[in-house]
């Protein structure tokens, strides 16, 4: 179907909103199922697709519905209307039948421009199908496959028809009654457990408190906190976290964690599956399965958490959070100065490292900035109507590697930079404008250039925590000497 009769056949759907907009009467049942018979399974292009929600906003504006008109009018996400140089996160509304503001009078209108959401997420779909086949043809010895377009392309999926069967299975979701959920969670339901904001998934409703440790021992799932605080246990999809800060604190912190694990999931979503994962997702012929929960333990103070892990990070004390690999654990405190950046740094690593079998020693010979620069671009997360940003240049600490390498004239080669270890790293004395720098350079490796080097980076990622990277690989996957990469870098920083 053609732009032009597209949007004249909704324009004549249409036409009987506005006869009635002036006492509020809507034929909603006769449009939908005009619209159904006569738009079918076809899947608008963009340009029919913004004629068509132009015409709706336009119904919208006359009928005096002014809010409707303006939410249809901005529903595009700002990378599917100009060119940006961050990461464009989308939300996922599960309620279809519209914000609690709407009108009664324009339901016919909402109607409709769901109508169109749906032929939107199909058209997402086909898009998502074609990049990850095209993504398996490639031959792995001279291209590089991921799977971060189609990933990206399916959120837009299921932003636009939260219930796209296909779309949500490929992301990983599963249907449980009548909501998709994580299969966490499904299995959690399964145990006849409910959810609430206050103490988690339990089965009568009532926190869970802890015995005390005996011992000052420190093992995975125990704490020997310096203090006579009760220790409770809240349980979330993906993260079973003990807390002597209270109940109320902890299920804060297990909303911070778990939106952290669903930004990630998109801005790193070649590190998350596979082509082949993703295509047999698609396809129908994998389900998603549960999966291990994470831990993490938030203490009432500072005091505790230095006790707590003095013995095992001896500079522990300048921290504000830490994620300890041998037990798989990240670790935090409750203050009146602490901030969601933390959380989402300390996360980050504890996705990477546990979101698939990975190397316990990664980072540790070579490789470690781009495992601390991928954590620091996660602290750039910001907030907006649709969802959130990740990245740019004047996000997170970018601006702070601009003034180091512009102002102080601070830069540590590539080159250089690649060769250092876990332990290297941190005994550097210029730590602090280092870690300024990876921020920048996490900002370039995956916005710079339009994203020109972002799959490299990511691939990077997966080798290092498999254990199969070389010091040199990032920049052969590049196909740039790390020297054309560093003057790429502080051109990128250089501009605006």
């Amino acid at each position: 179907m053609k732009v032009k009769c597209l949007t004249v056949f909704l324009a004549s759907c249409l036409i009987t909103i506005s006869c009635f907009c002036g006492q509020q009467r809507l034929l909603a049942d006769n449009i939908d199922a005009q619209l159904v018979r006569h738009v079918g399974t076809e899947k608008p292009t963009d340009a029919e697709w913004k004629d068509c929600c132009l015409d709706i906003v336009k119904r919208a504006d006359a009928c005096g519905d002014t809010k409707l008109a303006r939410f249809i009018r901005n529903w595009p996400l700002p990378d599917e209307v100009t060119q940006v140089d961050a990461q464009i996160i989308a939300c996922i509304d599960k309620d279809t039948h519209g914000p609690g503001w709407l009108k009664e009078s324009s339901r016919s209108l909402w109607s409709a421009f769901m109508l169109l959401r749906k032929q939107r997420a199909h058209h997402f779909f086909e898009r998502a199908k074609t990049e990850i086949e095209k993504q398996r043809e490639l031959s792995t010895r001279r291209h590089l496959k991921s799977s971060s377009e189609a990933i990206r392309l399916l959120v837009r999926v299921v932003r636009e028809d939260p219930n796209h069967k296909l779309g949500r299975r490929a992301l990983g979701y599963v249907r449980d009654d009548d909501q998709w959920v994580w299969p966490n969670a499904a299995r959690q339901r399964a145990q006849r457990k409910e959810y609430s904001s206050e103490n988690g998934w339990t089965r009568n409703g009532k926190s869970i408190t802890l015995p005390a440790p005996q011992g000052p021992s420190l093992v995975p799932n125990i704490l020997s906190p310096q203090s006579t605080n009760a220790i409770e246990l809240f349980v979330c999809d993906h993260w079973n976290i003990e807390s002597t800060a209270g109940i109320a604190k902890a299920g804060d912190f297990a909303e911070r964690l778990e939106l952290t694990r669903f930004i990630w999931r998109q801005v790193f979503g070649g590190f998350v599956m596979t082509p082949a994962e993703v295509n047999s997702r698609i396809n129908g012929q994998a389900r998603p399965r549960p999966a291990s929960s994470s831990k993490a333990i938030l203490l009432a103070n500072r005091e505790e958490y230095i006790n707590n892990l003095q013995s095992l990070e001896p500079n522990v004390g300048k921290s504000l959070g830490m994620y300890w690999t041998p037990t798989q654990t990240t670790w935090f405190f409750d203050s009146p100065d602490s901030d969601e950046q933390t959380v989402e740094h300390e996360a980050t690593h504890q996705l990477f490292a546990e979101c698939w079998p990975t190397n316990p020693v990664a980072g540790n010979q070579h490789g470690i900035w781009a495992m601390e620069a991928a954590a620091c671009y996660m602290e750039s997360i910001v907030k907006t109507e649709f969802g959130f940003i990740v990245g740019g240049r004047n996000s997170g600490r970018v601006p702070a590697a601009k003034e180091r390498l512009l102002t102080d004239s601070f830069f540590l080669p590539l080159r250089k930079l690649a060769k250092l270890g876990r332990k290297a790293l941190q005994n550097e004395p210029e730590l602090p404008k280092i870690y300024s720098q990876l921020s920048g350079l996490a900002d370039f490796f995956i916005n710079g250039e339009h994203g020109r080097y972002r799959d490299a980076f990511v691939e990077y990622l997966v080798r290092l925590y498999r254990g199969t990277a070389e010091h040199e690989t990032l920049w052969k996957l590049c196909e740039k000497s790390p020297e054309e990469l560093d003057n790429a870098y502080k051109r990128y920083l250089s501009s605006q």
